[in-house]
């Protein structure tokens, strides 16, 4: 999997929230918001993470390129890094000044976890020096 592929991801679930929930999703940091609360939607309307998967890999691709769009991230796979053998994906977002963060993993472990983990706070927790 590219790096070069995840912006594209980001771009198809814009148009999925826009078609199947009615939900403009712009890029900001505050959209983030709306990514909880489209994923605690699914969740409670009992879809299963396995049937739910792509979509989640793709509001993934989201959360990611929120954080490259507003904090100097670049889209980067885990080989070679500290986080490869946890990484249950390959794409990663490095950040300033050497932090690498899953933004896939992250709104994976949203939908399991419920309100516990939100990827509003995790953007937070990630860019804030």
């Amino acid at each position: 999997m590219l790096p070069a592929n995840a912006a594209l991801f980001s771009h198809d679930i814009v148009s999925v929230a826009r078609s199947v929930s009615g939900v403009e999703l712009d890029y900001s940091v505050a959209s983030l918001e709306q990514v909880d609360g489209l994923i605690s939607g699914f969740r409670a309307q009992g879809v299963t993470e396995e049937r739910f998967a792509e979509t989640l890999f793709g509001f993934g691709c989201y959360v990611g390129e929120v954080m490259v769009r507003h904090a100097g991230g670049k889209w980067t796979t885990s080989a070679g890094t500290a986080l490869e053998a946890y990484a249950s994906f390959p794409l990663l977002v490095s950040l300033p000044p050497q932090n690498l963060s899953n933004p896939i993993g992250k709104v994976f472990k949203a939908f399991r976890n419920a309100e516990s983990d939100s990827v509003a706070q995790f953007y937070r927790a990630m860019t804030t020096n």
